[in-house]
């Protein structure tokens, strides 16, 4: 799952409070002070009280701006930062205890060592993302900063990160925080691991897809993106015959079997039937109920991607395109939706509820 916890939730309440004021993005680069400190970067978003900074390296600062005088053209557009420079600033932020490489696309931080064990996975995974929608004849964008990918040294290092910008919890192995735009996880085995796959697990591929489609204009980072769009297709790449479906290209191996196994558990105990156009309106079964919420979203964008490719990247591509900083309310999401699929929801879920039923794992 992706952070929109902490101060990136105030992001969204200042989107929607300011949408009649200063919702237009502009791309000249401007100097604020506040507080004794200056931020360079675009302005997203400024009600005379807070600004909305978007950094050069990608970065989201949230900054108290009560007088305009603070604020000072730099240049008349705005330039983010090479991976040369964000690998210098990460050297100095991490310190001499870890190493910054660069790959095409990544700014990794690690701790000491061979670049090609800590630093192409993640670039692999990108890599293998594009593949996998251009083969498909979806277009995705380039980033438009370098990604950054940070590989703590230890458990120890990682928690104090959760408690700050995540949710604590001892079963989270790494996360993409939409506000920092970076991947954090760690050396699960505190630096004894030779493995070059280390970075192939469930958990770090779900992230990496998170960074990658809110980088190439799969999704909008800056718009209501449904979550089972964003959740069933990370959840969709776990398995790998999509995330690596050169090698592996039988069907079985592009079944997620841990989220198959949870949501015909949920077609038994009959708690999925009817509700498929609530799924798609609003994210409350994410809080109200996870498990069933992440099994339901893979399963409907494996059907989808599986049954109906050619609408599916219709649809996806029409989400990835809607304008930013606009609510999408569960009336438009509704629509946006059934304009493609169609409105016979019983239709489709009895579809969808068979093809299912008929996976084997």
């Amino acid at each position: 799952m992706f952070s929109l916890k902490f101060k990136f939730s105030i992001i969204f309440c200042l989107w929607i409070g300011l949408l009649g004021n200063d919702a237009q993005s502009q791309d000249a680069t401007i100097k604020v002070n506040s507080k004794g400190r200056s931020y360079v970067g675009k302005k997203l978003i400024y009600d005379g009280r807070d600004m909305v900074l978007m950094r050069r390296d990608g970065r989201i600062s949230i900054i108290p701006v009560k007088n305009p005088s603070e604020i000072k053209t730099v240049s008349r557009s705005f330039k983010p930062y090479d991976s040369e420079i964000v690998r210098t600033k990460l050297q100095k932020e991490f310190g001499s205890k870890y190493q910054v490489s660069k790959t095409r696309n990544f700014v990794v931080v690690h701790p000491p060592g061979d670049f090609q064990n800590w630093a192409m996975p993640f670039e692999i995974l990108y890599q293998r993302f594009r593949n996998y929608f251009s083969s498909r004849g979806f277009k995705v964008d380039e980033p438009e900063f370098p990604l950054v990918a940070v590989v703590l040294r230890k458990r120890s290092e990682f928690d104090k990160f959760l408690r700050v910008y995540h949710s604590p919890s001892k079963n989270t192995l790494g996360y993409y925080s939409q506000k920092s735009n970076r991947i954090i996880t760690y050396d699960p085995s505190g630096g004894r691991s030779t493995k070059k796959d280390w970075a192939y697990n469930d958990t770090l591929i779900h992230e990496a897809v998170h960074q990658t489609a809110f980088n190439t204009g799969v999704h909008r980072r800056f718009g209501f993106t449904p979550k089972w769009v964003v959740e069933g297709l990370a959840c969709m790449f776990e398995a790998k015959g999509v995330h690596n479906n050169m090698f592996y290209s039988d069907e079985k191996d592009r079944i997620n079997k841990g989220r198959l196994a949870s949501l015909k558990y949920y077609y038994e105990k009959n708690r999925v039937k009817g509700r498929m156009a609530q799924f798609i309106a609003d994210d409350k079964f994410f809080d109200s109920d996870p498990s069933l919420a992440y099994s339901y979203s893979w399963g409907l964008t494996f059907f989808l991607a599986e049954k109906y490719p050619t609408k599916f990247f219709q649809f996806l591509q029409s989400d990835g395109k809607r304008e930013e900083f606009r609510e999408y309310t569960p009336k438009q999401r509704l629509k946006a939706f059934t304009d493609i699929f169609g409105t016979n929801f019983r239709d489709l879920e009895s579809r969808m509820e068979s093809f299912v039923k008929g996976l084997k794992a």
